[in-house]
């Protein structure tokens, strides 16, 4: 399905991850920002790298996020059920299977990308966050929001660290499609 939006003049298709209706090739550049961590099974999310690797044109970008397993919240949230976790209201949609780091790494690889680059992001603590930043725009305490603004920012800083695997709430990274050996 594919959708105007406004005047922007970019275009929005819905299809399913796994067998997108797009010819090979067609795309530049691709970002998957934490959709491919939805599946309940690792073999519909390696299915759909492999689209991702199909449907991206040669020395085409790609930039992937999924829920990061080796933080301990994220670890302890996939052990619970989610009709919990929907019933408290921690998380509005089902989380299925995620990859680490190394794992995501590998599994590009094994589908023909090229890894560039890889880390982890987003280190303050997502439901605490989330709850305080909602809290103070209803208060309208423009003061102590810019001073919570600057304090998620230094906890940002944890990405410099060793530990950055343990705090990162996604991994995230960044593959080549390479270009094909010109025949002789």
């Amino acid at each position: 399905r594919l959708e105007q939006s406004g005047r922007s003049g970019i275009r929005i298709a819905v299809t399913d991850a796994r067998c997108q209706g797009f010819k090979s090739q067609a795309f530049d550049e691709i970002l998957s920002n934490s959709t491919l961590d939805h599946f309940s099974n690792r073999k519909d999310l390696l299915t759909s790298l492999r689209e991702l690797h199909r449907v991206l044109k040669p020395g085409g970008l790609l930039i992937v996020t999924l829920d990061n397993p080796w933080n301990p919240v994220v670890w302890v949230r996939n052990l619970l059920p989610y009709r919990l976790l929907k019933r408290l209201g921690i998380i509005p949609y089902y989380m299925g299977v995620t990859l680490s780091r190394p794992a995501l790494i590998g599994a590009l690889e094994s589908v023909g990308f090229k890894v560039a680059d890889s880390t982890v992001i987003v280190h303050s603590p997502r439901i605490l966050a989330i709850w305080a930043g909602s809290f103070l725009e209803k208060t309208g305490w423009k003061g102590i929001k810019r001073c919570f603004i600057k304090l998620l920012g230094a906890i940002e800083l944890m990405e410099r660290l060793p530990t950055k695997d343990l705090t990162g709430y996604f991994v995230a990274v960044k593959a080549v499609k390479p270009y094909l050996p010109k025949r002789a």
